[in-house]
């Protein structure tokens, strides 16, 4: 049972192989890179080897990230299906479910995904203190 459940660090290591082989040059995008630890999540293994359709379990999360996680990943438009769900409420974890375009892979999605919604998080918060800089100095 354990041999079908792969780590994020093993596709991670696939990941990095077959950029590899493509090129050379991606290189300069290695630092903006997001890896999450096997500790957070783990790829539930299905019913066939096929990148384009993966589940996901992220242990210690909720709705909060599995609807925001799940917007952000259905507006790329390689992607055919993103879901989530919390198996039961009293196990603390969140399974999302990604299907893609043979354009691309589910791990990829995840990964833009989890990209725009950081993006998303930090425009938010610089235009919130932006807004509250901007109110504190009217005050004075």
């Amino acid at each position: 049972m354990e041999e079908d459940k792969r780590t994020e660090e093993d596709v991670v290591m696939d990941d990095a192989q077959s950029e590899e082989e493509q090129t050379d040059n991606q290189s300069e995008n290695a630092e903006d890179e997001v890896i999450v630890s096997a500790d957070k999540m783990e790829i539930i293994a299905g019913a066939t080897g096929d990148q384009t359709a993966m589940t996901f379990c992220f242990k210690e999360e909720d709705h909060t990230l599995g609807n925001s996680l799940r917007h952000m990943i259905n507006k790329n438009p390689q992607v055919d299906f993103c879901g989530y769900s919390i198996p039961h409420p009293s196990e603390a974890k969140m399974h999302m479910r990604i299907q893609t375009t043979k354009r691309t892979n589910a791990v990829d999605a995840l990964k833009k995904g989890m990209d725009d919604l950081t993006e998303l998080c930090e425009y938010i918060k610089e235009a919130y203190m932006a807004e509250l800089a901007n109110h504190d100095t009217s005050m004075d």
